[in-house]
């Protein structure tokens, strides 16, 4: 297993930025709230004044001259900003393009990518686009909902589905923060956090692979035509982001 990074791209983990006090991710369930509170925290990343519930500050998307739209609730997010913007891929495939992208620089024949979301499990072959439900009897939200070895052991199987032995390369798409020796922070599926090839090799036993960030394959696939600063924010059950720098 090998971290993916490519030159010039970096996710952003805005999740938990803050609008007016209120981490985006509790705004989420309100739809008004949450659309208004994203336009407000998007004009204090522009001004680079942003921050998350952490302290964290985002000064890496300060001054964006671009931003993009992708993802399943892309379309009544871009009815509620107020912010320039373009669409870019709605709905549940947003990630197509960037795995297309990484398949060419991997140089892979058979490819497979696997991107796990945070309510449906996509893949894509060349010639296919598939999806699943999460099952939240099975899997269920919270990284303590369930003890580490069965949430994995879970957690496998619902990839497992997507695998056949004609892949001569995968490309692993995780809904975390993922650092460049390969440990996730804990996320909303329960058992992934901590060294990720533990995880996940005994699904890849001879195939090469590799992982990273959803947001960040997303945003791999519309790299700016130029090279102005580019923000894309993937929109489905919370928000994501990557930046082109």
């Amino acid at each position: 297993m090998r971290v993916y990074n490519h030159p010039g791209l970096q996710g952003l983990e805005i999740w938990h930025g803050l609008a007016d006090h209120a981490p985006l991710y509790q705004l989420r369930d309100d739809k008004p709230a949450y659309f208004s509170g994203l336009c407000r925290f998007l004009k204090q990343l522009h001004a680079g004044t942003a921050r998350t519930a952490s302290g964290n500050p985002l000064q890496a998307a300060a001054g964006f001259k671009k931003l993009i739209l992708t993802g399943g609730d892309t379309a009544a997010a871009s009815a509620a900003l107020d912010w320039p913007h373009e669409l870019i891929n709605p709905g549940p495939y947003a990630a197509r393009a960037g795995a297309e992208a990484v398949w060419r620089e991997m140089g892979w024949q058979r490819p497979l990518a696997i991107d796990l979301g945070q309510l449906h499990l996509k893949w894509f072959t060349p010639e296919t686009n598939r999806m699943a439900e999460r099952d939240e009897s099975q899997l269920p939200f919270g990284k303590d909902a369930l003890d580490a070895s069965t949430a994995q052991a879970r957690l496998r199987a619902f990839l497992k589905q997507t695998l056949t032995a004609d892949h001569d390369g995968v490309l692993l798409a995780l809904p975390v923060e993922i650092s460049d020796d390969g440990l996730a922070e804990p996320s909303t599926y329960p058992g992934l956090y901590g060294p990720i090839e533990p995880i996940f090799e005994d699904l890849f036993p001879n195939t090469p692979w590799i992982v990273c960030n959803d947001a960040v394959l997303a945003a791999r696939g519309f790299p700016p035509a130029t090279n102005e600063k580019t923000l894309v924010l993937t929109l489905g059950f919370g928000v994501g982001a990557a930046i082109w720098h």
